[in-house]
């Protein structure tokens, strides 16, 4: 798979240059760091994938996509996370925020061969605290970074998710991949129904009997009211 790396920092390209050497299925034809320069760069070479930056000098990368006869796959690499709107929007194939690293590199390869056929079945990458994750709501979408979320708790094959900001979202993911791909260290599975994010826990206080122990949050007004098996294994982390 043929790819181009646009972006205007010299360290950064040289950074994901040398993570893209672990990866001998992504073959790199090409680096700028100017919109013009990479969009004629994206013309000459006909790139299965392009990594953009989304600022470039003054400029948008959003451009360049703007200006080619063609759309290749698109790898966002950016120091913003507010872009994830339009990283959807333009059906980007991963958001790697930088500095970027080997495993979310490596998640973005894998979605990369994936599409094209190529990949290896493997486990689901983790998430990092700095990535964000995009919920799909009547008003539009929102994004959050994972580290804001709370707790999640699971709704049948739905899941409830509950963020610091105090709104909660539904999600189609069931709870059992939301273990496999958060932060281990900072996210527990309490009981079968519930996951916390255990950095955020401020305090536990026992409620009344038909509502168990009441979990209030650090920087949050939410609450989430949790039972004995919850309780105990709260205790013990």
């Amino acid at each position: 798979m043929r790819a181009v790396i646009v972006d205007d920092n010299e360290i950064d390209r040289l950074n994901l240059s040398a993570l893209l050497g672990d990866h001998p299925e992504i073959k790199i034809s090409g680096e700028a760091g100017l919109l013009e320069s990479a969009v004629a760069l994206i013309e000459r070479e006909k790139p299965d994938v392009v990594f953009l930056d989304i600022h470039l000098g003054r400029q948008k990368g959003f451009k360049a996509l703007e200006k080619i006869s063609y759309k290749p796959q698109v790898v966002i690499t950016t120091s913003h996370p507010h872009y994830a709107l339009k990283g959807f929007e333009i059906e980007a194939v991963d958001y790697l925020l930088k500095p970027v690293m080997e495993d979310t590199l490596a998640r973005a390869v894998n979605r990369l061969l994936s599409r094209s056929g190529q990949a290896v079945p493997e486990a689901p990458a983790r998430l990092d605290a700095a990535d964000v994750q995009l919920f799909k709501q009547p008003d539009g979408l929102h994004v959050i970074p994972v580290a804001h979320i709370l707790a999640i708790t699971g709704e049948r094959i739905y899941s409830r998710v509950l963020v610091q900001d105090g709104r909660e979202f539904l999600h189609n993911r069931p709870l059992r991949e939301w273990k496999e791909i958060l932060p281990e260290k900072q996210f527990k599975p309490l009981d079968r129904s519930t996951i916390v994010n255990i950095r955020e826990v401020r305090n536990v206080c026992e409620g009344s009997v038909a509502s168990g122990y009441l979990v209030s949050f650090r920087k949050s007004s939410r609450t989430l009211t949790i039972g004995d098996v919850a309780m105990k294994a709260l205790r013990e982390l």
